[in-house]
C-alpha cells in the first residue's frame, strides 16, 4: 500500500492537477482512486455506475479543487464525500427512501460492541453470504458501516464525509450491526458454517 503524501505535498499535487499537469492528477489518482472506487461498488453493486461515480469524484477535484478544504479532513474523506453526492442520487433517483428511521431509543454502541465476533468476521473477510446481508441493509446504515469495517475511517472522518455528527454515525453502525448479527447468527454461532464462510470468502479491504 501506498503512503499518502503529507498536506503540503497533496496540495501542491491538486494544485499542479489542476494546472493540467497530467503527472500530477496521474499520482492523485493512483493514490485514491481504489479507496473511492470500492466504496461506490459497495454502496451501488453495479461496476459501471462505481466507474461513473468514481470519475466524477476526481473530475470535481481537478475542476473545482477550491473545495476541497484540507483544514475539513483528508482528501479520502473529500473524494468519498464527492462520490456520496452521486450514489445518494443515483439511490434518490429509483425512489430509495434515504432517512433515518428515528427511534426514541438513541443508544450508542458501546466499545465493548466494537470487539463483537461480526466485527472481527467482517473486518478479516467478506462471503458471498455476508456480501448479501450487507447489500440488504439500509443505504445510511450500509454507508456508515461499509466506511467503517471496508475504508477503515475513524468516526469523524465518516461524519465529515456524510456531513453528520458522530452520535449519529455510531447510531447507524450499531443498528447495521444489529440487523446483521441477526441475519448472519447461525454462521456466527456455528464452527461448520464459519468455516464454509472462510473457504469461499475474498479480501475485503481495497488497497489504496
Amino acid at each position: 500500500m501506498t503512503n499518502p503524501p503529507d498536506k503540503a505535498d497533496e496540495a501542491r499535487l491538486i494544485e499542479r492537477s489542476a494546472r493540467g499537469d497530467a503527472k500530477a492528477f496521474t499520482r492523485v489518482y493512483q493514490l485514491y482512486r481504489d479507496r473511492v472506487f470500492g466504496f461506490a461498488l459497495r454502496m451501488l453493486g453495479d461496476y459501471q455506475t462505481a466507474e461513473d461515480v468514481t470519475h466524477e469524484a476526481f473530475i470535481a477535484l481537478i475542476e473545482h479543487p477550491e473545495r476541497y478544504r484540507p483544514e475539513r479532513g483528508s482528501l479520502l474523506t473529500f473524494l468519498c464525500g464527492v462520490a456520496r453526492n452521486h450514489i445518494l442520487l443515483h439511490w434518490r433517483r429509483r425512489g430509495y427512501q434515504l432517512e433515518d428511521q428515528i427511534e426514541d431509543d438513541w443508544e450508542i454502541a458501546s466499545p465493548g460492541e466494537a470487539q463483537n465476533p461480526l466485527n472481527n468476521f467482517l473486518g478479516r473477510e467478506r462471503a458471498a453470504t455476508v456480501a448479501a446481508a450487507v447489500d440488504g441493509l439500509p443505504v445510511l446504515q450500509r454507508e456508515a458501516l461499509v466506511l467503517r469495517e471496508f475504508q477503515e475511517l475513524s468516526y469523524a472522518e465518516i461524519a465529515s464525509v456524510t456531513s453528520t455528527s458522530v452520535d449519529v454515525i455510531k447510531m447507524r453502525l450499531r443498528r447495521a450491526r444489529q440487523s446483521l448479527t441477526s441475519r448472519l447468527s447461525g454462521y456466527l454461532n456455528s464452527e461448520e458454517g464459519s468455516h464454509e464462510l472462510q473457504r469461499s470468502t475474498t479480501k475485503s479491504r481495497t488497497c489504496a
